[in-house]
């Protein structure tokens, strides 16, 4: 049997932006059982501070070109090859190692020394976050981390966890290392499948612990579901092969009742059996249900931009997606006027890909949602690229798109018959049919002459017209028009108003159906709500018009 010494091994550790914890995780490989192992510390960009970590003897601190931890972990394991030490252990820049976690991973490769044997430590909450109900949930729901179904036979490449991992690096050489297209997130489990294809056996080192000292609030868990989406996403696209996780479990989510949020709650502290059984799986849908938008947004922005790629094919130039609010005021300034540049701007294809992926419309699509099940026929007027329609469409909808012909419908036609969709897109110019459940149009009206004859549009086609007012902002384009909000918010109550919401404190979104008449004891309670952000403006009596100006 082969025996590892700690001269064998570099410790590997990407870090970016957490110069704060990093000395936390060099002082525990100090004070290691083990030694003489060298320690890599690669830092994540150029923009950051090589000396912000204080010089240690056996530790190497090095950069790289930004491009998420996969390369990162690459040039560390690199320099282990050219240092001639054959094994390579991957930790996290917020992993603590507990004192004897580098010789337990030295002893199983003692044990197992075959180039394919690689072994994966346990990852614990550290006791400073242990206690936060986010991190309980990520624990006993394997969302993070799927040790409580592993047992002391080999694990499987999905469990190839970066965080607390060690291999021999002539395996992570044989199979080209991290996949630099995965930015974060899944870049290891790409990893893992393809060592485990070259025949790699990963083992299961309970003893070999590493403590967790990241601590999740709600913006954090959101910002990395959202990170998730768009590696699910490239994964799904890298490898034929591969069933999503998150995606079913996110889709089944918003479409299903919602679950009591008692369940959430409680989840932590049922005793074993079936009622701990259900109201974990009832937590469980708690929480998708609220990260959900933002995969789902994520998902389809990386497709997103996957699809613009494709079309455009050796004419895509990545740079237009950073800077397409600049490309957008070139074409504008070039064109005779706003309807030509309408008809005819390429950069628009580059500034609606680019604005689908913020979460700014989550509140409008998820008000659909609440207005109209899945299934309901949906028109997406004023369409662009189609990104919110094919949004609802992955929901369950039956929609169809209406805009001018333009670069921005024909791309929309092409992705449609990509996808396999039958859904039509319709020219404004022409006929466009009524008789849909809903009719919506987000971030559009401000682009209009008359937004009156622009809702009357929408008012004839559909059962329900869902609509956004924005008002105006000084670093908006100036091809957006001021909006008269008040006589708009007049129009939608009389109409028979069924939701009004401010968004991103200057969106006024609303949800309306037809006929004026007396106000529902929803508008009576929603118009006090206007009259307050509307100083000067208050409802009048019932059956007659509210917040006139004055």
């Amino acid at each position: 049997m082969s025996s590892f010494r700690a001269e064998d091994l570099v410790v590997v550790i990407p870090t970016r932006d957490r110069w704060h914890v990093l000395p936390r995780a060099l002082d525990a490989l100090d004070a290691q059982t083990a030694a003489g192992f060298h320690t890599v510390v690669v830092a994540d960009g150029e923009d950051q501070p090589l000396d912000a970590v204080a010089p240690r003897s056996g530790v190497t601190v090095t950069g790289v070109p930004r491009g998420g931890p996969g390369p990162a972990r690459n040039e560390g394991v690199d320099r282990a090859r050219r240092d001639n030490r054959p094994l390579a252990l991957l930790l996290g820049d917020d992993i603590l190692a507990t004192p004897d976690l580098v010789a337990r991973h030295l002893d199983a490769h003692s044990r197992r020394p075959d180039p394919e044997d690689a072994a994966l430590g346990l990852i614990r909450w550290h006791p400073e976050v242990e206690r936060g109900r986010i991190q309980r949930w990520l624990e006993w729901s394997g969302t993070q981390f799927d040790y409580a179904h592993m047992d002391a036979g080999p694990v499987g490449w999905a469990r190839f966890y970066s965080s607390n991992v060690s291999f021999k690096t002539e395996l992570f050489a044989r199979v080209g290392g991290f996949d630099a297209a995965f930015r974060f997130l899944y870049e290891d489990l790409d990893l893992g499948w393809r060592m485990e294809q070259a025949g790699m056996r990963l083992w299961y080192e309970p003893d070999a612990i590493g403590l967790h000292v990241h601590r999740y609030d709600w913006p954090g868990l959101r910002r990395r579901f959202e990170t998730a989406g768009r590696a699910e996403y490239l994964m799904s696209a890298r490898h034929d092969w591969f069933e999503p996780w998150f995606l079913p479990r996110c889709r089944e989510a918003i479409s299903t009742r919602p679950p009591n949020l008692l369940w959430q709650r409680v989840a932590d502290w049922l005793p074993p059996g079936p009622v701990r059984q259900r109201g974990r799986g009832e937590a469980n849908r708690w929480y998708h249900l609220q990260l959900a938008p933002f995969f789902l947004n994520a998902w389809e922005s990386e497709r997103d931009f996957s699809d613009l790629r494709a079309y455009l094919g050796d004419r895509f130039e990545e740079q237009r997606l950073y800077h397409h609010d600049d490309a957008v005021a070139a074409e504008l300034e070039a064109a005779p006027d706003e309807e030509t540049f309408y008809r005819t701007s390429e950069a628009y294809l580059y500034d609606l890909t680019a604005f689908a992926a913020w979460p700014a419309k989550l509140p409008y699509r998820a008000a659909v949602r609440r207005f109209v099940p899945p299934g309901s026929r949906l028109l997406d007027y004023g369409c662009g690229i189609g990104a919110d329609g094919l949004r609802l469409i992955g929901d369950g909808y039956r929609v169809d798109f209406a805009d001018f012909e333009n670069p921005s419908t024909r791309y929309l036609r092409w992705r449609l018959e990509q996808r396999h969709l039958d859904s039509q897109v319709f020219d404004v110019d022409g006929d466009v049919p009524g008789g849909y459940d809903l009719v919506y149009a987000f971030d559009v009206i401000e682009h209009v002459e008359d937004p009156f004859a622009f809702l009357a549009a929408l008012e004839a086609r559909g059962r329900l017209v869902a609509v956004n007012f924005l008002e105006p902002d000084p670093d908006d384009p100036h091809m957006h028009r001021e909006l008269p909000i008040p006589r708009l918010l007049d129009h939608a109550a009389d109409r028979g108003l069924l939701r009004y919401r401010i968004h991103h404190d200057r969106s006024h979104f609303v949800v309306y159906g037809g006929g004026g008449g007396a106000r529902s004891a929803l508008e009576r309670r929603v118009g006090p709500l206007l009259s307050r952000h509307w100083p000067g403006r208050a409802p009048s009596a019932p059956g007659g018009a509210c917040w006139q100006e004055s």
